[in-house]
């Protein structure tokens, strides 16, 4: 999710507040899981006070969500540089403990199986 927003919202050197909420929330997810803390909170600023360490990136997210919050977050705005520099290298991080295939699924041997299974267990 996290890559696939930042690669589809967040390439302009403007760009809607709302869509860095979209990558953030994934990639903290993806720490509190790696963490193992369990299910992972419905509320953002749970994620981010506790995984959140650097001041300066808290402060730029508390300051977006304040926005979000004010009904700003479908303005446009300049790209915040803290924000960008920790989403690629949090995307980056994670490629490579856990890289994503780029083929397509078997498809077919899974329906296969399927249908044998399927067969199977009727009989």
């Amino acid at each position: 999710m996290a890559r696939g927003n930042h690669r589809a919202y967040l390439q302009g050197e403007r760009l809607r507040l709302k869509k860095y909420l979209y990558v953030l929330r994934p990639l903290l997810a993806c720490r509190w899981i790696e963490q193992g803390r369990g299910p992972v909170p419905m509320k953002f600023d749970a994620l981010v006070d506790e995984l959140v360490e650097d001041a300066n990136l808290r402060f730029h997210i508390a300051v977006l969500v304040a926005r979000k919050r004010a009904g700003e977050e479908l303005d446009e705005a300049q790209r915040i540089p803290v924000l960008h520099t920790f989403i690629e290298a949090e995307l980056a991080r994670l490629e490579k403990i856990a890289p994503l295939a780029t083929a397509a699924p078997a498809s077919e041997k899974l329906n296969q199986f399927f249908r044998e299974f399927c067969l199977a267990e009727a009989a």
